[in-house]
């Protein structure tokens, strides 16, 4: 063959192999490692191109979701394969893609000698809706009957009030005949059978517009609840996205391809359950993820990480707040007139001027996460698929990738629960008393978060021992920073606050002063048959005026020494003791610890105080 029939069947070749390809390429990548046989048989047919060709060769290629990075409120899909390709360039399509998909977040990665030419994103409308996903399918079948149902009763409705304009027309035209032959050739029967019949079809027409309206209203709710249903399967609209890959083959063999997007509706949170053990000093908790995802593809076996980045009843006490007392001139009394009320000074309300810097409860080191311990011989398979999250990302985010491979279908009103870590603390138990707010004792566990983790706000299950507590909420902690958890009441333990007694006096030969005398108690009593430590929190008024006094006498026992109470609660009036209760004895009563202490609150005599309480 000369070369010039050569040059012209290049020619044809390069028109011919595009439209052939997009004819017969539509191989299935059954794994990222794996290589399908229709693939090989496809190459071998298509890439025939000259060498001196730069027209890409279009295929597509339907890549398989390898792996999903999970962030609260959308999630990275990556899909994965390995294509058998010849010397040149070529244009991939991968999908389709999700309605989910943000197409401008489409991005690819090769290995093996191609180079990546281009990245972009094709939208192609379709005459009907289409989806892989056998839900969003059926939930589009539904969706389409739901309208052409209300088409259809909309369609009789019209003809309905077509109906009832044309009866009223031929009503208003036999009244006119009717009256202009009055007293002539007025037929009375054809009247009355005129009448009849307008009277039955209006009759006929009503009950018709009735049925008609029930009709609708189903119609209706139907709609809504096939467009419910196909949004919460992920259901795409008329139009397929394809991410288009353009990559050039210098050398003859398999290429890996990752095409990865960003899709919205999905997201995963922590969840907690935390089970303590205060007489073994034991502390376990449980980090799980619920996984939600309505992405409009399925997830099917694949490598999942979780990521931090951002895209109950209670069962702790309330806080012991400060008071204060403040001093103010009453106004100077006059005599009323006869028949009226002598006015009243208006008085300072302390409940209404609180401090907007109160403190938190003080921290104090615990227990460290450890690892769980080893037993016996096991299989090293499922102890791999059993084992905890690894940690990895740089900076103020971190991702867990799990061990194991996860699988959610695209469903709203689907959770998917799994585990992320089993974490070990032996933390510091403490019984907190506030007997001037709770009436109760609740129980305290405090550690530090040692492990790998960052433990993410989220709602936490406690138990203590087997028994159930209830609910609370477990505060965002970053690696190395304190947790605070509370295991709700213990009613083996009692506190009893007294006001013994209260007194006023005066005093003072040249400058009179006016005070009040308390004495006050805290009565604590162990019932169980081990030591207990206990925190006993009250407090003292603190004065605004320095006219004002408040003196502590005869405190005991000695109240804490740690240095964050002395600096931020002591000097606003919060009394804290800590304290061992000694346990019960074998068959006798427990046996009580009081804690004891006066005030006196004085004052120049003339003025008011305000705030004093007891």
């Amino acid at each position: 063959m000369s070369t010039k029939n050569n040059c012209a069947a290049t020619r044809a070749t390069k028109q011919f192999v595009p439209t052939l390809a997009l004819m017969l390429m539509a191989p299935v990548w059954i794994g990222p490692h794996a290589v399908a046989s229709d693939v090989v048989d496809n190459a071998d047919a298509l890439l025939t191109q000259a060498d001196d060709t730069t027209q890409p060769v279009v295929m597509r290629a339907e890549l398989k979701v390898m792996s999903v990075t999970l962030y609260r409120g959308r999630a990275a899909v990556t899909r994965s394969g390995r294509i058998p390709l010849r010397q040149g360039v070529y244009e991939i399509r991968v999908g389709p893609l999700p309605e989910s998909a943000d197409l401008d977040s489409v991005q690819a990665s090769l290995g093996g000698s191609a180079k990546l030419l281009d990245v972009k994103s094709e939208t192609v409308k379709l005459r009907a809706p289409s989806s892989d996903n056998p839900r969003v399918r059926e939930a589009l079948a539904t969706t389409d009957a739901a309208r052409a149902r209300v088409a259809d009763v909309t369609r009789r409705s019209g003809n309905n009030l077509a109906a009832q304009k044309t009866l009223d027309s031929i009503a208003a035209k036999a009244a006119a005949d009717a009256s202009q032959a009055i007293g002539s050739s007025l037929d009375p029967e054809k009247l009355r059978a005129q009448l009849f019949f307008l009277e039955s079809e209006r009759d006929r027409l009503t009950e018709a517009s009735l049925v008609l309206a029930t009709e609708a209203r189903d119609a209706a709710g139907a709609l809504a609840a096939a467009i419910a249903a196909l949004e919460a399967a992920g259901g795409a609209p008329p139009i397929e996205r394809f991410a288009l890959i353009t990559i050039a083959v210098p050398r003859e063999g398999e290429i890996p391809l990752d095409v990865t997007y960003l899709v919205s509706n999905a997201s995963w949170k922590p969840s907690y359950t935390v089970r303590g053990d205060p007489e073994k000093s034991m502390l376990t908790l449980e980090f799980d993820a619920v996984v939600v995802q309505a992405t409009g593809e399925d997830w099917k076996d694949v490598t999942l990480r979780l990521s931090t980045a951002q895209p109950t009843r209670a069962a702790n006490p309330s806080a012991v707040e400060p008071t204060y007392i403040e001093l103010y001139e009453p106004a100077p009394r006059s005599m009323p007139a006869v028949g009226s009320a002598a006015p009243m000074a208006p008085m300072y309300d302390a409940r209404k001027e609180r401090s907007n810097d109160m403190p938190g409860r003080p921290g104090e080191p615990g227990g460290a996460f450890g690892s769980p311990s080893e037993a016996g011989e096991e299989n090293s398979m499922l102890a791999g698929l059993a084992s905890d999250a690894a940690v990895g990302g740089t900076g103020p985010a971190v991702e867990y990738q799990l061990p194991r491979t996860f699988t959610a279908t695209s469903d709203l009103g689907a959770e998917r629960k799994t585990r992320v870590a089993t974490l070990e603390a032996t933390p510091s138990f403490t019984l907190v008393a506030q007997p001037l707010v709770e009436s109760d004792v609740f129980l305290r566990a405090r550690f530090r978060n040692e492990s790998a983790y960052l433990l993410l706000p989220g709602e936490t299950r406690m138990y203590l021992g087997t028994d159930s507590i209830g609910r609370a909420t477990l505060a965002e902690t970053p690696v190395g920073g304190e947790v605070e958890l509370w295991f709700g009441k213990e009613p083996r333990v009692t506190a009893r606050r007294e006001l013994v007694s209260k007194k006023s006096s005066e005093s003072g030969l040249f400058t009179k002063s006016t005070g009040i005398d308390r004495e006050y108690r805290i009565v604590l009593e162990n019932t169980l048959t081990r030591a207990v430590d206990i925190e006993v929190t009250d407090r003292v008024p603190v004065s605004r005026d320095e006219a004002a006094k408040v003196e502590l006498r005869d405190l005991t026992p000695a109240l804490a020494t740690d240095a964050k109470y002395l600096k931020d609660l002591r000097p606003q009036g919060v009394l804290k003791w800590a304290l061992s209760l000694p346990p019960r004895a074998g068959g006798t009563d427990a046996k009580p610890v009081t804690l004891s202490w006066k005030t006196r609150v004085s004052w120049p005599e003339g003025k008011i105080i305000s705030g004093d309480v007891d």
